[in-house]
């Protein structure tokens, strides 16, 4: 700038020609205008100077075709991802690092020094290979449940909207990189740091850099930030800066990966295990100190204590929980419902509503004009003109395609715009025509027909007509604008408008929709849509999926009801039209103060209230803005109505099966006190050894953690009146019984052996034969407080089955091989062993009768995937 200045003084103590004086009178201009507005000013190598303009893109911006992906690779690996901080990485060795610290591992470590100085080298050795065998099951368990949760983030990891080689796409926002193109609209989050090249007045909301809580309005050629969110407008942008280069990045400097929160179920489990760690050291001492007082041998009472402190104490409790909604949760997500957070995949199971939206969720957004009114050219023509390049959405996707086909283009240059607005329901766009300024609005018919003094009842008569069809219909009006009159703000421009008239637009209803919504109704979870579409449209989709449509309630009849009232309306009413986003976050609550449990959907910047204030709150993955996605707790990759019902049947099927988990896993800790505690006060010798106790241990994790995960949905997913307390009445009183039945099954086993003479040893290794086979047949009898074996397939959990096998073959090898004398266990005959299978059957699969009898006999096993589901 100080040359050009130089040569402007220089210039001026000559003479000039005429062309000469034009040329540095502009050079001048540039430079006065550069000091005043140097945002509005872009220096081009060569003889041209480009003024950037709103809404006006320079001879760069038109031909603005982004990366080609060979050089965005190139750039990726140049400038690391776009990303502020390093997630955490998942590692097997770290998580044996971290295990082998454990409380109960290092118990388990001195239990084995101990035996290393009072027993042989032999148990030593034994007890340390046990030791090695646990922690990598234990290891195993937490890295399945870690890599599971890791991967949810990573398949719900923000996108961004980029041109490269030409194309509009969407791309990782951590793969953006500088000379990357961002398509910027309303409710995007910026990736990078950028400067608009296209500026269809854009206005940002910066609060998260400068503590502003009022947007900026950004023109082409401002820098906007990444963290930042478009609010209203349209635009593109150049990215400068990524990653720790942003001005973000430069703010969060010192920031560190976030270890995710508990949830509320992890956090009560860990509570649940703190509380019971107490009274499983009781028994650890007490039992021991009985034994050695009733003349028991001391060693063997201390390591019995240390052994049965090992397994007693329920430092499982955490990580089954995390196992089942981690595994699950996962495995939905791979099913296009992208569960965010795992406490979503906690209260799942308790939807009772599901408020959805209408469009592109219950319908295909396949959309299509089906109908113009009046017929002709001027209809699309005006519609194409107001819309600009960027805009995306399948309303106008399906206009521009239909004009296109009619040979239409959009004529003039986009000044300015007002982006769609939910309260208004319009949205409005200045263009510079060739015969001068014309201002453009589309939007709901009857307020397009609001901005117009002259009554259309022929246009009044087409929109009732195409909404009693289901048509989603769209209006469009027409003005000129004086040149004196454009920087008026819009609501004084979008008066004494001319209607040009109406499209209908089809969007048939999805397949399978109409059977989900009826399962989901027997299974006691209501539906109700919510749609900005006009009330005919939305009763007679609503009708065609079999929503009950009797009645509509519209977003201004809502405005108009206290908070009471609509409570009681929502009770009754499930079709909600022309409603706003304040409305849905309203129902949200109502339906809350209810009692109900709400799942609601949402896709745009003002939805985030309706998805934050909601028990689940699902955003779309393909028509969802990037604020809309941060706030849910959900995403819906294929925004599909089913999908949603798929995955709350699901999450009934994650409590029951953490339920079962649970039962089971309390039910074996309460067996195995009292397996010892009785033998004591009978004064009897210890049921089992010290290394048999641990060995136990390894059986019975491996079970309640991996098994139940595996296991098939129930029937009952689909009855609509189910228990939502997890430590209800009926576990607790499971949780006895089954432990009183194993403890029956080890214990008659224990006490044969000794009523016919057989040596402790050998009634020893009766009582670890029945803990082994009783222990696996309990499995199965948990796997149902209600259904029969019989009916569910006992060999429909593939997980489960292979740890009976497992299991019981480690059995064969104690009883059956010399193996057995490394655990102070003797060899038993195939006799005995069957014997042993009675008593353990007789003591627990009573249960399968009760369920017969008191619940029927064997159905048809549930299907892995349910007809309601099928979305062909």
């Amino acid at each position: 700038m100080a040359a050009a200045q130089k040569m402007i003084s220089a210039a001026g103590t000559g003479q000039r020609s005429f062309q000469e004086a034009i040329a540095w009178g502009l050079i001048e201009a540039c430079i006065n205008i550069w000091r005043r507005d140097k945002h509005r000013v872009r220096f081009l190598p060569g003889p041209f100077i480009f003024l950037m303009v709103d809404g006006v893109e320079d001879q760069t911006a038109r031909g603005m075709s982004g990366l080609t992906e060979t050089e965005a690779g190139e750039r990726l690996a140049k400038y690391g991802p776009n990303r502020i901080t390093r997630p955490g990485e998942v590692s097997f060795l770290g998580i044996v690092a971290e295990e082998i610290t454990e409380p109960m591992i290092l118990l388990l470590l001195f239990v084995g020094a101990v035996y290393s100085f009072w027993g042989k080298l032999e148990d030593a050795l034994t007890i340390f290979v046990v030791i090695v065998l646990l922690v990598l099951a234990e290891v195993w368990n937490e890295y399945r449940a870690k890599k599971a949760i890791a991967s949810l983030s990573k398949m719900a990891a923000p996108r961004t909207r980029v041109v490269r080689e030409g194309r509009v796409g969407e791309i990782r926002t951590e793969d953006v990189v500088p000379g990357d193109v961002l398509v910027l609209g309303q409710g995007t989050r910026v990736a990078a740091d950028a400067r608009l090249a296209v500026s269809y007045s854009i206005q940002a909301d910066e609060s998260a850099l400068t503590g502003e809580s009022f947007p900026e309005y950004k023109r082409a050629g401002d820098g906007i930030f990444a963290g930042t969110v478009v609010v209203s407008g349209e635009g593109k942008a150049e990215v400068e800066a990524t990653g720790k280069n942003t001005r973000l990045g430069r703010l969060s400097a010192t920031a560190r990966a976030i270890k995710p929160p508990k949830t509320p179920l992890q956090k009560a489990m860990k509570s649940l295990a703190g509380s019971l760690v107490f009274v499983a050291l009781f028994f650890s001492i007490t039992i021991p100190l009985l034994g050695y007082l009733r003349g028991q041998p001391l060693r063997e009472m201390i390591l019995t204590g240390l052994a049965l402190a090992f397994a007693v104490i329920p430092e499982e409790l955490p990580i089954i929980i995390t196992m089942v909604l981690g595994l699950g949760a996962y495995q939905l997500s791979k099913e296009n419902f992208l569960v965010k957070k795992l406490k979503a995949a906690e209260v799942l199971g308790d939807a009772t509503v599901i408020l959805t939206d209408k469009t592109g969720t219950i319908t295909e957004n396949r959309m299509r004009v089906a109908d113009v009114f009046p017929a002709g050219n001027a209809v699309l023509g005006a519609a194409l003109d107001s819309m600009t390049d960027i805009s995306l959405s399948p309303t106008d996707r399906a206009i521009a395609e239909k004009a296109h086909e009619s040979g239409l283009t959009a004529r003039g240059e986009v000044l300015r715009e007002r982006s769609f607005d939910p309260e208004l329901k319009t949205r409005a766009l200045l263009r510079r025509m060739p015969g001068g300024l014309e201002l453009l609005l589309t939007g709901a018919p009857e307020q397009v027909l609001k901005s117009s003094s002259v009554p259309r009842p022929d246009i009044d008569r087409a929109i009732a007509d195409d909404a009693s069809k289901g048509r989603r219909v769209v209006a469009v009006a027409r003005k000129t604008v004086a040149e004196a009159d454009k920087d008026r703000p819009f609501q004084e421009l979008e008066k004494g408008m001319d209607v040009v008239g109406i499209a209908g637009i089809e969007d048939p209803p999805r397949p399978g929709v109409k059977r989900t919504i009826e399962t989901a109704s027997g299974a006691g979870i209501r539906t109700i849509m919510v749609t900005g579409d006009h009330p005919k449209t939305a009763a007679y989709i609503a009708g065609e999926v079999g929503i009950p449509a009797e009645r509509v309630v519209t977003g201004a009849q809502m405005s108009q009801m206290p908070d009471d009232e609509l409570r009681r309306v929502v009770e009754d009413v499930s079709v909600f039209a022309r409603t706003t986003p304040e409305d849905k976050y309203r129902l949200v609550k109502a339906l809350r103060a209810n009692g109900e449990v709400v799942a609601v959907t949402g896709d745009g910047i003002n939805d985030t209230l309706a998805l934050k204030g909601a028990d689940i709150g699902i955003s779309m993955g393909i028509k969802g803005t990037d604020v809309a996605r941060e706030a849910a707790d959900v995403v819906l990759a294929d925004d599909n109505y089913v999908t949603i019902s798929h995955g709350i049947f699901q999450g009934r099927k994650f409590f029951d099966n953490l339920k079962k988990g649970l039962k089971y896993y309390l039910s074996v800790k309460t067996a195995l006190v009292l397996v010892f505690l009785v033998p004591v006060l009978l004064s009897l010798p210890m049921p089992l050894a010290p290394i048999q106790i641990i060995l136990l241990e390894l059986f019975m994790d491996l079970a309640a953690s991996a098994g139940f995960v595996a296991e098939p949905a129930e029937r009952s997913i689909y009855e609509p009146e189910r228990k939502k307390k997890l430590f209800d009445r009926g576990m607790v009183l499971g949780i006895a019984l089954s432990g009183l039945s194993l403890f029956a099954a080890v214990f008659g086993a224990f006490y044969y052996a000794l009523y016919r003479g057989y040596p402790v040893a050998e009634a020893q290794t009766f009582a670890f034969a029945a803990w082994i086979i009783g222990h696996i047949f309990l499995a199965f009898v948990s796997r149902s407080a209600r259904e029969p074996l019989i009916s569910l397939g006992p060999l429909t959990n593939r997980v489960m089955d292979a740890w009976a096998i497992a299991a019981f073959a480690f059995l064969c090898a104690v009883v059956f091989t010399p193996l057995g004398t490394l655990i102070k266990a003797t060899g038993l005959s195939p006799s005995q062993v069957l014997l042993i299978a009675a008593f353990a059957f007789v003591a627990i699969f009573w249960q399968e009768a009760v369920k017969i009898l008191k619940y029927g006999p064997a159905r048809a096993p549930v299907k892995k995937t349910a007809p309601a589901y099928d979305k062909q």
